[in-house]
């Protein structure tokens, strides 16, 4: 058991390793399939101004990662994914804490898109402050599936 101390998390950037986003693109495909990233995906969204890319790792081993990027007043996560040894400890939730850590501070909404079947990923984005919003038709590919768009609300109570 690989105790929380023992997690370092990164933000990557465009002059990382190699073998990181080799990592990132293999962790991402293992959780979500042939809708994965591929490592110029990964390298691609670290070399913009606005890409964000974070990930977790012990013993030197990418365990969960989070990507994607921000514009106009708006955050998009564009991929998570946590090695399934590695579910159910709060890793997801720390890497989306640390993902809005990084938007500017006039960031109003959060964005993502999530499979309709996978109950337990909204679960967590539910958890996390995220609301279903609507339903992008067959976005996911293989298998062809709905995709529901969540929103989180960044904006202060007292800022409306």
């Amino acid at each position: 058991m690989i105790a929380l101390s023992d997690l370092k998390i990164e933000f990557l950037k465009k002059y990382s390793p190699d073998d990181i986003f080799r990592q990132l693109s293999a962790l991402d495909i293992f959780c979500v399939g042939s809708d994965g990233w591929s490592e110029n995906s990964f390298r691609s969204e670290t070399e913009k101004d606005n890409g964000i890319v974070i990930y977790i790792s012990s013993e030197n081993s990418v365990i969960a990662l989070i990507s994607g990027y921000y514009a106009v007043g708006e955050g998009d996560i564009t991929s998570v994914a946590v090695h399934p040894y590695h579910r159910r400890k709060g890793l997801a939730q720390r890497l989306i804490a640390e993902f809005e850590s990084r938007l500017p501070e006039l960031t109003e909404s959060i964005f993502l898109e999530v499979r309709e079947s996978n109950e337990a990923a909204i679960a967590l984005y539910k958890k996390c402050g995220f609301e279903p919003l609507s339903v992008r038709k067959n976005f996911y590919v293989k298998p062809q599936e709905n995709a529901v768009v969540m929103r989180k609300n960044c904006t202060k109570e007292d800022d409306v």
